[in-house]
């Protein structure tokens, strides 16, 4: 991800102010010498200026105060030219505001600049382009159809062999998180494919090349490596938990689980696995593991216990079906109330907040899945039906 910090560090220039927010998206650049060039701004650009109509302390304030709240990645500023340095109101009041500023000496011409923040967002882009061609080849393989053959071709591109694991990470934005969990792979050199899936960042990893034999995770910026993990089946669980704590380091609260080792023509089933376990401690009371994984299962465990997936969607259409059929395009907003209400251990108030309603609201959604399911949610026995067809309606999809 480009950003102030990154393209400065690239340039060999030194941020004058604004650190703590140097680390945002640069999303384009512009060179300017307006008085007020925001009305042609969307904000997160990176712009470029002289400072030719900036005579004065008041127009230089304003200045920038235009750009932060226009939310702009920062402001490079050419000197050599009308300012032999950057203007001390500019200095102040970027300093003020925590706003990104740097000099661009006279030396340096503004196209280098253009150049290469193009150069790095064409990148990015291509980027991009692989991780959705990743995304499509681990959608494919989830939906169960490809003959074993065919699935072993679509993975060999990324180095993948007859065995792997998937490792899933729940975090605020995924795909902010891709490219760096690339990179971690690379640095231990594990063959695998990154990509989004169920709103999760995923990486389907080999598990019969260098990771499966014990290859050291080198941390970012480290001269000396990790100790290799004990080799066996829970080699991915102790990949996951290295690669949980260096996202967490960089994106914030992270949760990650980690599937066995298996044929990758069960790539489908590790899916679940991992996206399961990571439900399954998000659901339980107490502490979690630092990686969830198959003993982490609990009662999911019995759903993927069933190979046939037409036994588990006729099961989930018994429980569900009524909903789904009879109120059309609502039934699936009954059945989102019906799932969240049940997460939130039938406490209104909490459950209502999560889906934006009322609790009446509410109270009539429930009271409506138990009028056409002719279930009631006072019996033990419905309430843990409803929770194994809601989760066996995502494994049958």
């Amino acid at each position: 991800m480009l950003t102030v910090e990154s393209l400065l560090e690239e340039l060999d220039l030194t941020l004058a102010t604004g650190e703590e927010n140097a680390q945002v998206n640069v999303r384009w650049v512009h060179s300017t010498e307006l008085l007020d060039p925001t009305p042609w701004l969307r904000g997160g650009e990176l712009l470029l200026t002289t400072g030719l109509q900036l005579q004065g302390a008041k127009p230089q304030r304003e200045f920038v105060e235009r750009l932060a709240e226009r939310e702009i990645a920062g402001l490079g500023f050419g000197t050599g030219f009308v300012h032999k340095k950057v203007p001390a109101a500019v200095l102040n009041t970027a300093r003020k505001l925590g706003f990104p500023l740097f000099e661009v000496p006279y030396e340096l011409p503004f196209i280098a600049i253009t150049e290469r923040v193009f150069a790095q967002l064409l990148n990015e882009r291509y980027e991009l382009l692989q991780r959705n061609m990743a995304g499509d080849v681990l959608a494919e393989a989830l939906t169960g159809r490809l003959y074993p053959d065919e699935l072993q071709a679509r993975l060999r591109p990324f180095g993948i062999g007859e065995s792997a694991a998937v490792l899933a990470f729940a975090l605020r934005e995924p795909g902010a998180a891709a490219s760096t969990l690339e990179a971690i792979l690379e640095r231990a050199g594990a063959h695998s494919l990154v990509a989004l899936r169920n709103g999760l960042l995923c990486a389907v990893v080999d598990c019969e090349g260098p990771m499966a034999a014990g290859a050291p995770l080198v941390p970012h910026e480290a001269s000396t490596a990790v100790s290799p993990p004990p080799s066996g089946e829970s080699d991915p669980v102790e990949l996951a938990g290295r690669i949980r704590r260096e996202l967490q380091g960089r994106f914030g609260e992270v949760r990650a689980a980690a599937s066995r080792a298996a044929p990758t023509h069960n790539l489908r089933r590790s899916f679940h696995e991992a996206r399961c376990a990571l439900e399954a401690v998000r659901l339980a009371n107490g502490s979690a593991p630092e990686v969830a994984s198959y003993k982490d299962l609990g009662a999911f465990q019995l759903l993927l216990s069933l190979q046939d997936d037409d036994a588990l969607a006729s099961y989930c259409q018994s429980v569900l079906g009524p909903v789904e059929g009879d109120e059309g395009e609502y039934g699936d907003e009954l059945l989102r109330s019906l799932d969240v209400f049940i997460e939130q251990n039938g406490h209104w108030e909490k459950a209502a907040q999560v889906l934006y309603c009322h609790r009446h609201t509410l109270r009539y959604r429930i009271k409506r899945v138990e009028a056409l399911t002719g279930r009631d949610f006072s019996h033990a026995r419905d309430r843990i039906e409803f929770w194994l067809a809601l989760r066996g309606r995502e494994l049958a999809r």
